[in-house]
């Protein structure tokens, strides 16, 4: 800590607590706003650097500065109010605070602005709070690529009085983190140091503030984590587990990466190591330090005899949560057994209980006599869980030092691994290493999740307690003729800070090791905002749509489902409604019954949406009556009526200096209610022209017509068949069977489902469709991603972003089909809800992202914020149609093959419905889908060609090779 008197010489005036000061006061000077007031009123100057000494001091975790200051320390790092005492600990605040100071300053950061003066009132969109107790010297790149990520909702904690713990009101055995003031991270590594006022929700927890991570500095944050409510990132119970290098590296074993050969000598330690029994791990369990020598000595000898004649040193080292930086370590030779044994037992006499002693062979990664003969290197494998719990190893960096010497990140300068092995000359052999320590690390991690979800929550240390980020080190070393990485110890939460050096050193790097953390924290967060919520959805359909309530069970959602069938088909829901609204020519009244009801059961719910496009409108409707967040009611009704979309853009042909004028993605269309009107409307339109149902779906009964006669002839055919809701549910004969004329757009078919709030894009994705079939216009393939060019998908979204905004839509998730034609993106149609059939599952599969989760969190006025992850695979997919796969789908060899190939994680089935009574060819509406998952587009295309060869789904009257044809 600066001292007192040193301060005194800076010019910069300097606010510390009483612990530093005689005034009890929580500042120690004038009053703030006083302060503040006279500040504002002097001319301003140009700072002079300021120099102070640097004191080192016994406690490591309070970071040492340069010897200069060119930022205000004349800012509010007091408590809240409501503290009449600042904690002890707080007296290294202001280390802290230069801590964060010096490395904005140094890497061209803005300073941090004070804004205490002025509380924050209103709450995140996101509803996100990821709280860091902690310095800043451990988390930076984790802060500020959250501030990139979720702009405002990252925040810096550096004082246990900055939070407050109350009853969850969702759960009273649990507690609710609330922060009242933090150092808030935004956009463009810009900070603030802020007040809440009402505080916030803490929706994802780290804490730094335990005595093991700072060196026995401050345990300020032991006590808050106790039956938090909220997610956690490695409780202290669990550090003990990752920390411990005796049960990482039996889990090394289970997952298959390489390790010395170990005995170990465990200290009261509070669960069983299940060591596998091919495992080179010997376990002694010791319940005392005293009388121990002899054992010690004797299992050491019989582990030395039991090695290879090539092994020639041998290292010794505590395992536990508090040993780490090569804390204990020390190397022997083979031939000297009792330096060992005296190193083990010494090391022993200074154990916790639940450490160990571990002694192992030397990983020596410099056989050969070269210049590197006497260095070694420690390489660092950084390993997140992302999103839907994948492991991801993001950054493999190494330290060179002196093989004589233990090597760690504090001793050694942060390279990378392709520079270390160059500098090896093992070129040749970087790529298997590379693919061998990603794989295994992820592999580790993988165990490690495993395993914790065995645990139970005491166990735990938490009911949303887990580990999301993993630090491995490995020492390469030869075996056999070839290197190996082998894996000599795991670190926890704490474990990013070489990376964050590294990122430093190359900034165009920057938030690469910790990007799948921080996204994990958001994913968590937004879960967690949605527990408990109670969501009003209308009209779920019997079975296509089931896997809907499978999600809000999963993020555990009360759903109030309204819907037309009879109590005792209703799925498993919060409360079930039922009520007749298949006439939506009659929503207004619909909307105010609902809504009375809802009144009449006393139910009280937190949003309202549907998957089912006709129920659109209505949605809007309860929404606007409850002031709930929706789509907009007019907006609603223009993208429920395909001609009134189109004609509510081409008006819109304003100047626009962003974006491309908005009528640009139009084209002829004409409302006909009636026969009569069809010559003037495809006079209009121009032939040939399409005929389609005013208010349908899944393209069922459009038609493209060459002549009139042929359009007289299909809109007496539709007439007479699609009459009312019953004819075809759920086409959209609810809202009336009137018609439309479109001019006929050439070019590639896409869908995009957009995610939308406050009429902000908050994502996008693509998928093609493949040329439709011959006579009709049913979609007969997809891929996700678009194998459209990057300027051309831009484009696309675009176009559907401005379609959707510019008829008024304003909250929600929604799908949009398009054609992307010579001359740009041209609209089909809105459907303003969730892309329905397979969207979802292929969006999950390919970006990790849950768009029945986003439609929730929109219904419930929380802005998504979303992972920008490159998609994990490419998906390719067939459709199946009445009128050439109705036997074969009915056939029990192809349902036994489609079970067969579901097993495969590689393989997506999607069922539309069970019930095949409305599949006729007249129609021509999708039976399933059938889709696989492959590392490329071509790849992915080969396994579907053969997948559809094998199930008999491709034909001469349906060939799959020409509809994907245009996938490439």
């Amino acid at each position: 800590m600066i001292a007192v008197e040193e301060m005194k010489k800076c010019s910069i005036k300097c606010s510390l607590f009483s612990v530093c000061c005689t005034d009890k006061s929580p500042i120690g000077f004038k009053d703030r706003a006083t302060k503040r007031m006279e500040k504002n009123n002097l001319p301003k100057k140009n700072r002079q650097t300021t120099a102070f000494q640097k004191t080192l001091t016994a406690d490591k975790y309070t970071t040492t500065l340069g010897s200069y200051c060119e930022w205000d320390r004349d800012v509010n790092l007091a408590p809240p109010d409501f503290v009449e005492e600042p904690p002890e600990n707080d007296k290294h605040i202001y280390n802290y605070y230069d801590a964060l100071q010096y490395s904005l300053y140094e890497t061209n950061y803005p300073e941090t602005e004070d804004r205490t003066m002025n509380p924050r009132t209103s709450p995140p969109d996101t509803g996100i709070s990821i709280v860091i107790l902690s310095s800043p010297v451990e988390c930076m790149a984790i802060l500020l690529d959250g501030g990139r990520r979720c702009p405002g909702d990252m925040l810096l904690v550096m004082s246990k009085s900055w939070l407050t713990v109350s009853p969850s009101n969702h759960d009273p055995t649990l507690n609710t983190l609330y922060v009242h003031k933090a150092i808030t991270f935004d956009t463009g590594g810009r900070t603030f140091i802020d007040v809440f006022d009402p505080p916030r929700r803490v929706t994802y927890f780290v804490n730094f503030f335990t005595r093991a991570i700072t060196d026995g500095q401050t345990g300020d944050g032991e006590g808050l984590e106790v039956n938090l409510d909220c997610p956690m990132s490695s409780s202290q119970k669990l550090v003990k587990r990752t920390d411990d290098t005796l049960w990482t590296r039996v889990l090394m074993a289970e997952a298959g990466v390489a390790y010395p050969e170990t005995l170990a000598f465990g200290y009261k330690i509070p669960y069983e190591y299940n060591v596998p029994n091919d495992a080179k791990i010997k376990m002694i369990k010791l319940v005392s330090k005293e009388g121990i020598d002899n054992v010690v000595e004797e299992e050491i000898l019989s582990y030395i005899n039991s090695l290879d004649g090539s092994v020639d040193r041998i290292v010794v080292k505590p395992s536990g949560i508090r040993w780490h930086g090569s804390m204990g370590v020390s190397y022997h030779s083979r031939m000297d057994s009792k330096s060992i044994c005296d190193a083990a037992i010494q090391v022993m006499q200074t154990l916790d209980p639940g450490d160990g002693v571990l002694v192992e062979v030397f990983c020596d990664s410099s056989e050969e006599d070269n210049e590197m003969k006497d260095f070694s290197f420690r390489l660092r494998a950084n390993v997140c869980r992302g999103p839907n719990n994948k492991p991801v190893t993001t950054t493999l960096i190494c330290g060179v030092g002196r093989k004589k010497y233990p090597i760690n990140g504090a001793n050694t300068e942060p390279q990378s691994l392709e520079t270390t092995l160059i500098q090896w000359g093992l070129e040749q052999e970087s790529e298997q290493i590379i693919e061998t320590v990603k794989k295994g690390s992820q592999n580790l991690l993988r165990s490690i999740i495993n395993h914790e979800n065995a645990l139970t929550v005491a166990e735990k240390g938490g009911i949303e307690a887990q580990t999301d980020v993993i630090g491995i080190d490995y020492i390469l070393s030869k075996r056999g003729g070839k290197y190996v990485p082998f894996g000599i110890g795991v670190n926890s939460h704490d474990c990013t800070i070489n990376c964050q050096l590294y990122e430093y050193l190359n900034p165009y790097l920057a938030g690469e090791s910790v990007g799948p953390l921080v996204e994990t924290m958001i994913e968590r967060s937004q879960k967690f905002m949605l527990q408990g919520k109670t969501i009003l959805v209308l009209n779920l359909c019997l079975n296509s749509k089931r896997y809907i309530l499978k999600a809000a069970e999963k993020d555990k959602i009360k759903i109030v489902l309204v819907d037309t069938f009879p109590k005792e088909l209703a799925p498993i829901v919060s409360q079930y409604i039922r009520y007749e609204f298949s006439d939506h020519r009659k929503d207004e009244v619909h909307a105010e019954n609902i809504i009375q009801i809802l009144q009449q059961q006393q139910i009280s719910i937190d949003g309202c949406c549907t998957f089912w496009e006709d129920c659109g409108p209505l949605a809007a409707l309860i929404n606007e009556r409850m002031c709930l967040t929706g789509a907009g009611v007019e907006s609603a009704k223009i993208a429920k009526k395909k001609s009134k979309t189109h004609q509510t853009l081409s008006c819109r042909t304003g100047d626009i200096p962003h974006f491309p004028r908005t009528y640009l993605y139009t084209e002829k269309c004409v409302h006909v209610n009636e026969v009569v009107n069809l010559p003037s409307a495809v006079a209009e339109v121009d032939l040939p022209c399409m005929l389609k149902l005013e208010y349908g779906s899944s393209a069922v009964g459009v038609k493209l017509c060459c002549d009139l006669a042929e359009c007289i002839q299909h809109f007496n055919d539709l007439r007479d068949k699609l009459t009312c809701e019953s004819d075809y549910p759920g086409i959209g004969l609810g809202h009336g069977n009137s018609m439309m004329v479109m001019k006929y757009i050439k070019g590639t078919e896409h869908d995009v489902d957009l995610v939308i709030y406050k009429r902000k894009l908050v994502v996008a994705y693509v998928s093609d469709n493949g040329p439709t079939r011959s006579g009709s216009f049913t979609e007969t393939a997809a891929c996700m991603p678009s194998c459209l060019r990057p300027d051309k998908l831009s484009q696309l979204i675009t176009a559907a972003y401005q379609c959707c905004t510019e008829i008024g839509l304003k909250n929600g998730v929604f799908n949009v089909e398009m054609k992307m034609t010579p001359t740009g993106p041209k609209l089909i149609e809105i459907n303003a809800r969730m892309g329905g059939f397979y969207n979802r599952h292929w969006i999950l599969k390919c970006y990790g992202v849950d768009m029945v989760r986003y439609a929730f969190m929109i219904a419930s006025g929380i802005k998504p914020a979303t992972p920008t992850v490159q998609p994990s695979c490419h998906i390719m997919g067939v459709m199946c149609v009445p009128s050439v796969h109705t036997e074969v789908f009915r056939s029990e060899e192809f349902m036994d093959k489609v079970e067969a190939f579901r097993s495969q994680s590689d393989v997506i089935y999607t069922l539309i419905e069970d019930d095949l009574s409305h599949a006729t060819s007249d129609a021509e509406e999708p039976l399933c889908n059938i889709a696989v998952c492959a590392e490329s587009r071509s790849s992915a295309k080969e396994k579907l060609l053969q997948l559809c060869n094998t199930l008999k789904v491709t034909s001469t009257k349906y060939d799959v090779e020409h509809y994907l044809s245009d996938f490439r």
